[in-house]
């Protein structure tokens, strides 16, 4: 049902019924995040003080003190955690949960919604171990989920419990008047640039902020979090300024608490977000709602859109267009919006890289027998790999875990690695503090020497990344700058799974599409000082951190263009062509355009003559990019319109995109050979040949039928 509809009273009610007549029983609350597990944690306790009850209810993650751990184990009535912590803090110790299990008679599983892709596969993996260990303990718990609007409630929570699910989808709530606005910021030269949507949304965060409208924004990246709240707070008097926070992954535990509270008390007017709010945290009621930027999926701009207007209050809803491809295409097709419905919410639990890792969980939980099931699964052939591999000992019928390692410490449910990067502030060198954490896979990009790391509104300065350390040391600083990073990526073909050749009716000299699995090999190389207030850029410096490697699924399109004379701007071309695709993609592979990339390749060795690769970005892969290239038709016809329907002449950022600036420096050219390049590049009608390409493979596509939806 939608936001704000009163889902949590739906299973709660019940919930606490059941355990006044059953006192000894016990109820698992799991929520995708920490932050909402706490703010549940509060709505609990009020209801346990009503009743008059001395129920132990506690959190338990990692932000909970030893000793409340050690009371939720013995005794905890309700325990709210997150998928994180009971597959690494839970399931691995079951047998100090014994008591738990044997009496737990719920199992509910809120936000629903959020368990897609890979973190979704991952989750269903974890279930499965856990209904290993309810058998074992002779338990069985009724699941309840919880979820937003989305096209396949049913067939996610089967999915994800592997049981028989009942659903219930009608919601009697009220819901106040709501204006939707999309709003595209305007063009401000003739080279068919935009004005930035964060000065566009800035610009809409000054009236609302001076008119004591309590309202949220929702930015796409943590960087862009901080610079929409420096902008908003510049144009905002000084009495004003602290009614603005960002709100993001990264701020430490009560920080976090500290924003919600409040928003909650109003003493917070507005606060700028990642996705890390869209979910039902309660910050109080909100009159307006911003989101920069589409999100890649209908159901999380309504999601965003839902945290305003609670019960019968009036709201504001505005999407503020980027001047990417995909947004400007959104921008001309305003009924994909009022026509489209929730999609549908896809995961794939037997992916072989996930189950292989959560079937050694299970080893390590619960020894195995030869003709045990996971996952309603024979696993003799997996079991007596681990054997050989010396990771588990096989004695008559049994396998058992004996590899000194903690399996479950090596995966990650949301894909991301395990060893966080803390950053210290040594600004005053005898008071070191920690003010926040970045993930393994963005420290190259975030917090590389020399960068500038913003937080709330604060700007720090990198003095040194110790990589091996996981530690960025930082100072405060004042800087009219901020820095963007830029990574090189290389792809190797590990297996070539299938090869499916086309008949291009001439159009090529050959035509193949192409799935297997590839290790992508990222290293940050690049950054730029782009100046806050007007964009420009001041300048660039080099990085120096190591190179990552993530094994993933792709697919791709090879081909051969007859026509030897674009040979001398190929390369060019390709990339064109892949940066209108990879703008598209979100909208037939219903997925946030961070989940996959898109790169073009010509004459590379790992591909023919000309080549789109498209991969997921997710260790593993979940088939998205195997989705894009089933429908490759669909996509390209998205693309086409994407070009066709923008104004410029021969290309800009909101079609094709420019030429970079940094692949002049990665080239190592002059300022004046950098200069003929770029008149030469401008002089080529790109935009054209890029809508001939795509025009070229979207008959090839037609002609052989290979369109799964159109």
């Amino acid at each position: 049902t939608p936001t704000a509809s009163g889902k949590t009273l739906a299973y709660l009610l019940p919930i606490l019924q059941d355990k006044l007549m059953n006192p000894g029983g016990r109820h698992l609350f799991m929520f995708p995040t920490k932050a909402l597990a706490q703010d549940q944690l509060a709505l609990f306790r009020k209801w346990n003080e009503v009743l008059g009850k001395n129920w132990q209810i506690s959190t338990f993650d990692g932000d909970t003190p030893p000793q409340e751990r050690k009371n939720a184990k013995k005794a905890g009535d309700f325990i709210l955690t997150n998928p994180d912590m009971l597959h690494s803090g839970v399931l691995p110790h079951h047998l100090t949960w014994k008591n738990y299990f044997e009496n737990l008679r719920t199992i509910v599983i809120d936000e629903m919604h959020t368990y897609l892709g890979v973190f979704g596969s991952n989750v269903a993996n974890v279930f499965r171990r856990m209904n290993r260990i309810l058998a074992h303990y002779e338990a069985s718990p009724q699941y309840i989920f919880s979820s937003a609007t989305i096209a396949n409630p049913l067939e996610l929570a089967q999915n994800l419990c592997e049981k028989e699910v009942q659903l219930v989808s009608e919601s009697g709530s009220p819901e106040g008047e709501k204006h939707f606005l999309f709003y595209n910021p305007p063009l401000i030269d003739e080279a068919q640039n935009r004005q930035s949507p964060y000065r566009a949304a800035a610009q809409i965060g000054e009236l609302l902020i001076k008119n004591k409208i309590a309202c949220i924004f929702f930015a796409r990246s943590r960087i862009r979090v901080e610079l929409l709240v420096s902008l908003i707070r510049d144009r905002l008097p000084w009495h004003l300024k602290d009614k603005v926070m960002g709100y993001r992954g990264g701020y430490l535990p009560l920080e976090r608490r500290k924003i919600e509270r409040g928003l909650r008390d109003k003493e917070i007017l507005g606060v700028v977000s990642t996705n890390a709010l869209e979910l039902g945290i309660d910050i109080g009621m909100l009159q307006a709602v911003v989101s920069i930027g589409y999100p890649g999926r209908v159901s999380s701009l309504l999601q965003q859109f839902g945290r305003a207007g609670r019960k019968k209050e009036p709201a504001l809803a505005i999407m503020v267009a980027t001047p990417g491809a995909l947004d400007q295409y959104l921008m001309h097709q305003p009924d994909f919006f009022t026509g489209s419905n929730a999609e549908a919410a896809i995961i794939n639990p037997n992916n072989l890289v996930i189950f292989m890792q959560h079937l050694k969980c299970a080893a390590y939980e619960m020894r195995f027998h030869e003709n045990d099931l996971f996952a309603g699964t024979g696993v003799k052939e997996y079991l007596d790999y681990f054997a050989e591999s010396k990771l588990i000992v096989k004695k008559e019928d049994s396998y058992l875990w004996s590899d000194r390692s903690y399996p479950a410490a090596d995966i990650s449910l949301r894909s991301a690695a395990q060893d966080n990067f803390v950053i210290v502030d040594k600004t005053h060198p005898a008071e070191d503090k920690v003010i926040g954490e970045v993930d393994y896979f963005s420290a190259p990009t975030m917090v590389h020497s020399e960068a500038i790391y913003i937080h709330q509104g604060k700007h720090f300065y990198v003095d040194e990344l110790k990589w091996d350390e996981r530690r960025a040391e930082v100072r405060e600083v004042k800087s009219d700058y901020y820095t963007d990073a830029h990574q090189k990526v290389h792809l190797s073909v590990i297996s070539h799974d299938e090869k499916r050749p086309i008949d291009s009716r001439g159009r090529f000299k050959e035509l193949t599409l192409n799935w297997g699995e590839v290790t992508v090999n990222t290293k940050a190389y690049l950054y730029k000082k782009i100046k806050i207030q007007t964009n420009e850029n001041l300048g660039w410096g080099e990085i120096h951190t190591p190179e990552i490697d993530m094994h993933t699924q792709a697919a791709w399109v090879e081909f051969t263009m007859p026509d030897t004379s674009l040979d001398k701007f190929m390369g060019q071309l390709l990339t064109r062509a892949a940066y209108v695709l990879k703008q598209m993609a979100p909208l037939v592979a219903l997925c946030d355009s961070r989940d996959l990339a898109v790169m073009g390749f010509y004459k590379d060795e790992q591909f023919k003559d000309q080549a789109i690769v498209f991969y997921d970005s997710f260790p593993g892969g979940v088939g998205l990019s195997a989705k894009l290239v089933r429908n490759l038709g669909s996509l390209i016809s998205m693309a086409m319109v994407s070009i066709q329907s923008c104004t410029c002449k021969e290309g800009c950022p909101s079609c094709i995109g420019v030429w970079d600036l940094e692949q002049g420096i990665n080239e190592s050219l002059s300022d004046k050979e950098l200069e003929a390049k770029r008149q030469i590049y401008y002089q080529y009608p790109f935009k054209k040949a890029c809508f001939d390409l795509l025009h070229w493979l979207y008959e090839a596509c037609e002609a052989e039928s290979i369109l799964a939806n159109h």
